[in-house]
């Protein structure tokens, strides 16, 4: 494969990992000695904390060059939307509220409408109803 074709799909799945809402993506293709050539993705999932390395995902893909750029693009295509990864992580930050609530014993009066908002997410999550 040519090295400006490579250097352009290489780009393109930066891009690809951008419009899911992958935050701080970065995406690398490695040929070394004797090793498969690799692509290597990395980016932030979550909300954003301090911890630089909070929420760090990885994902590397072996092949041959032309085959680990396409399985690349696969698992990106693969991702959630940017609005579906945004809804997951509140649905995340919201159960682990619900979780430090019940360990510190807070009133079910304070629990009961965010187990309400969790189980009316989730069902939507399920179904859809967002347009209902």
């Amino acid at each position: 494969m040519d090295t400006k074709i490579a250097q352009k799909r290489v780009n393109d799945l930066a891009a690809a990992m951008v419009a899911k809402g992958m935050r701080q993506p970065h995406a690398q293709l490695d040929i070394k000695a004797n090793e498969e050539p690799t692509v290597y993705l990395r980016w932030k999932s979550g909300i954003g904390r301090n911890d630089p390395f909070d929420g760090v995902k990885y994902e590397f893909i072996k092949g041959d060059i032309a085959t680990a750029l396409e399985k690349a693009s696969d698992f990106i295509a693969k991702r959630p939307s940017a609005e579906q990864a945004k809804l997951q992580d509140f649905m995340s930050a919201l159960g682990s509220v619900i979780d430090i609530g019940k360990q510190h014993n807070i009133e079910v009066e304070f629990l009961n409408p965010l187990v309400a908002t969790m189980k009316t997410l989730s069902e939507n999550v399920i179904t859809d109803q967002r347009a209902a």
